[in-house]
């Protein structure tokens, strides 16, 4: 059976795992992401290769940025900036002398929700993460959308008030993000938001605390209007919320809750647009590594 090494590059850790051609993970593991230089990523991700060495035919790799994933060259690399303006095929080739391949980390999980999960069969979607910003990919005509210079989907820059000048201050991460979430609850508790996280938060809302069912109301009413905008757009036919916190039925509960409520209103005035489903990603913490998987075998190799 063909085995292949795939990578998760975070701004903490590199994930990677052992597959096989079905995404079935043989062996899993990670280490730590480095803070310094080039050299020093090539060799972390050589101490992988050493691990699996003779027993897989490519490296597929996913990580944060704006990738040529074709050519596998990183014009821009999110938090890691040393890896910014690199051929990162050429970059391995030597210390990992095995085939290569690369893709955005939102754009891998969208690959991997069209596979095998909550995207497969589906010929228009958005695929959107929630955490620290707003993850994003579109489907188009059943195939991934990369856009003219591969950075389509990029959601957390969506500018949220179109009266005022374009700032840092009105993007869409700083209302649709997790950490938007725990921000607006923190303000609603009188308390630092570095002593909140999701979990405490979903715990106090499946609990009935009124503080977080009004901040989360307040929070599924901004994500319906957003998602109404990019459906006036695109015209999808189903949207997937992934991310920690899409595991908590309560936010998808009351995600659609508003969604219902959105359209009824958007019927009444003649709104051209239909309500697509929503519903939560099908893969979790592994999604990237299956992603890029995908990519390696689907759109590289054919």
């Amino acid at each position: 059976m063909r085995k292949f090494i795939t990578i998760d590059v975070g701004g903490t850790d590199i994930k990677y795992a052992l597959m096989n051609e079905n995404a079935e993970i043989i062996e899993q593991g990670d280490i730590p992401t480095p803070k310094t230089s080039r050299e020093d990523f090539v060799e972390a991700i050589g101490s992988i290769y050493d691990r699996y060495a003779g027993q897989t035919e490519a490296i597929a790799m996913a990580a944060p940025g704006k990738i040529d994933a074709g050519r596998g060259y990183f014009y821009t690399s999110g938090a890691l900036r040393y890896i910014g303006e690199c051929d990162m095929k050429e970059l391995l080739k030597d210390r990992c002398p095995v085939e290569f391949c690369c893709e955005n980390d939102a754009k891998a999980a969208a690959l991997a929700e069209l596979w095998k999960g909550s995207m497969k069969g589906v010929q228009n979607g958005v695929v959107m993460t929630l955490g620290t910003g707003i993850g994003g990919a579109l489907i188009i005509d059943g195939h991934l959308y990369r856009g003219t210079t591969f950075a389509a989907g990029e959601f957390s820059g969506v500018s949220t008030l179109w009266t005022e000048k374009y700032t840092s201050k009105v993007v869409w991460a700083r209302a649709g993000s997790t950490s938007a979430l725990i921000g607006r609850y923190a303000k609603a508790k009188q308390m630092d938001p570095d002593e909140l996280n999701g979990r405490i938060f979903f715990a106090n809302a499946n609990a009935g605390e009124e503080e977080a069912l009004q901040v989360l109301e307040e929070f599924c009413t901004a994500m319906a209007t957003s998602l109404h905008s990019l459906q006036l757009i695109l015209d999808v036919q189903k949207v997937a919320v992934g991310g920690g916190i899409s595991k908590q039925d309560l936010l998808i509960d009351t995600l659609n809750k508003k969604m219902d409520e959105l359209y009824e209103e958007a019927y009444a005035h003649r709104t051209p647009a239909t309500r697509p489903e929503v519903v939560r990603c099908t893969f979790g913490n592994d999604a990237n590594m299956i992603g890029a998987l995908y990519h390696y075998l689907y759109e590289i190799k054919g």
